[in-house]
């Protein structure tokens, strides 16, 4: 029979392997919105505006084994993951455009593009940025960050539109960050800022 340290040992070795769990606080997000969080490697894109289109994606196979790649290789410091969270998140911009059709997504939501299959508001772009980080989160990929419930800046009382960005949160240090794409065409680089600058900002 096992002693006591040996099983405690042991389970912590499990868990250590086992991959990690989603944040809740985000898969609530998608409940409170009435949109659906990623399963697995399936994920809802949304598009059209306030995800009133929406298009089943898997991010698996060769594109998922990429991504694992990148990540695995810049474990050695938070902002080593953050570089390639970047890198994983313009290249999965670019394969939603790619998966979904269309037009491919200009930045910022053009008003008359409101409704348009594959154009994105800042809805869209979080609802689909904050699922496939919880994927990777899942997967047991990110070694520095945790993903956190989606923030909203602006309420036209301060003249500014309402924006929303997805959010991860530095384990060691607490501090949280935007992850937006907003501002980007497919498959280029996110902002990746300090939550409290990217609030700052217009």
């Amino acid at each position: 029979m096992k002693s006591a340290p040996s099983l405690i040992s042991a389970a912590l070795l499990l868990l250590l392997a086992s991959p990690a769990l989603a944040s809740q606080a985000a898969l609530g997000w998608f409940k409170s919105q009435g949109y659906v969080g990623p399963e697995g490697t399936r994920i809802i894109a949304c598009h059209g505006y306030g995800c009133s289109r929406r298009q089943a994606v898997s991010v698996d196979g060769a594109w998922l084994g990429r991504a694992t790649a990148l990540l695995r290789a810049a474990r050695a410091t938070p902002s080593a993951e953050r570089n390639a969270l970047a890198q994983v998140v313009s290249s999965y911009t670019a394969y939603l455009a790619s998966s979904i059709g269309g037009k491919p997504d200009l930045p910022g939501s053009p008003a008359q593009m409101s409704g348009v299959h594959g154009q994105m508001d800042c809805l869209d772009e979080t609802a689909n940025t904050t699922s496939l980080l919880i994927v990777l989160e899942t997967k047991g990929l990110l070694a520095h960050h945790q993903v956190e419930r989606p923030e909203s800046r602006g309420f036209f009382l301060d003249g500014r539109y309402p924006h929303f960005s997805a959010v991860i949160v530095e384990k060691g240090s607490g501090q949280e960050w935007a992850v937006d794409p907003w501002r980007r065409a497919p498959g280029q680089r996110p902002e990746i800022l300090p939550l409290a600058q990217w609030r700052q900002n217009s």
